[in-house]
């Protein structure tokens, strides 16, 4: 949780991964995020970049450039229009909100394989349906639930959970951002259905419960869950 960049360095001799994530926007910020950047570069750490509201101002879109300027991501994952951002589109968001979708979903996965081929990364486009590629391999994943929507900062978490992944797992980051993806949406579907959870805001302590009881379980060897995964690859 460390916006001072100063701090990178030490920071990623840890062996984790490093999430930038641009939810704030400011000269400053920017600044640190590049010196985080080019440490964790430095040294072959796992990035993640996460372009919130990528489209909503000029300086996000800049900011956009920039952060992919000066440094290599892993991943770079974000909705609909964040990608469209990414990808070099003239696209405008109201807020970090992606709008109404205006491609299909072979759109979606042709978008992501041209990004990712073009990074030489993996690209995550996420909503209802999420799209992933890492320009060879693609595939659609239709886990989740519609509270993940309703609720602030369930990207950006998802994010760092894709991240934490990345960094136990950095010979196959496809694989790794996929096994992330699964845990996280399908920890959520669980706790949607508990009986005590009435809406989005009964859901979010439901919510951290059921990805603690994933998490518990795989480590105890128990990866039945994993049978609920909803994954189709994409051909194109």
């Amino acid at each position: 949780m460390s916006n001072n960049g100063d701090e990178a360095g030490d920071l990623a001799k840890l062996g984790g991964a490093l999430v930038i994530n641009m939810g704030t926007s400011t000269p400053e910020g920017f600044v640190n995020y590049s010196k985080a950047l080019r440490a964790y570069n430095a040294l072959g750490g796992s990035t993640l970049f996460d372009p919130v509201g990528a489209g909503a101002t000029e300086q996000r879109r800049n900011g956009v450039k920039q952060m992919m300027a000066c440094g290599y991501f892993d991943v770079i994952k974000g909705n609909e229009g964040e990608i469209k951002t990414v990808s070099g589109t003239n696209n405008h968001q109201r807020g970090v909100d992606s709008g109404t979708s205006t491609l299909t979903g072979y759109a979606k996965a042709h978008l992501v394989k041209k990004v990712a081929l073009r990074e030489r990364n993996v690209i995550l486009m996420t909503g209802p349906t999420d799209y992933i590629s890492d320009g060879v391999r693609t595939f659609a994943i239709s886990n989740g639930h519609e509270y993940l929507g309703n609720i602030t900062g369930s990207g950006c978490t998802l994010g760092t959970t894709v991240a934490a992944f990345l960094a136990t797992h950095p010979d196959d980051k496809l694989l790794a951002a996929i096994a992330g993806i699964l845990m996280y949406e399908i920890a959520a579907e669980r706790a949607a259905v508990r009986e005590d959870v009435k809406g989005p805001g009964t859901f979010i302590p439901a919510f951290i419960d059921s990805l603690f009881d994933l998490k518990q379980r795989t480590a105890n060897g128990d990866v039945d869950w994993i049978g609920t995964a909803k994954v189709e690859k994409v051909r194109i």
